[in-house]
């Protein structure tokens, strides 16, 4: 039983630090792969919800990259994603990299407009799909 527990504990561990990996170092291409949908966005509001260890993050979607398009969105972070992968909680008006799979599984990272550029000429979108 404890040998279980072990191998299912490192399991999680390896996810996780897998996911962090990828959404420190992902090229353009994988992020595509991996998402269903994929915006950039405005944070709008941060809510920290201690009791269900998730952050409640609402943004504005400035541009699309793959997906439907959307006006804003509210999403739930789980709120050991920013110190497990080193990434800082994003504040009120910063620019946003989205991403969410097929689970519903969402990364959140900082974009900067180097890593838009790079996003916009992978997918051929030179002016960006606006909401």
């Amino acid at each position: 039983m404890i040998l279980r527990l072990l191998l299912s504990t490192l399991f999680l561990l390896s996810n996780e630090v897998h996911a962090c990996r990828f959404a420190r170092d992902a090229p353009p291409a994988q992020w595509l792969e991996w998402s269903s949908a994929l915006f950039a966005a405005d944070v709008a509001s941060v809510e920290m919800q201690a009791e269900k260890r998730v952050d409640v993050i609402s943004v504005r979607v400035v541009e699309v990259y793959k997906g439907p398009p959307a006006a804003t969105a509210k999403l739930e972070v789980p709120a050991r994603m920013w110190s497990s992968c080193n990434l800082e909680r994003p504040s009120q008006g910063a620019r946003v990299l989205v991403a969410m799979n097929p689970n519903s599984d969402i990364l959140l990272v900082p974009l900067t407009a180097s890593y838009a550029d790079l996003l916009r000429a992978h997918t051929g979108n030179t002016r960006g799909k606006k909401p």
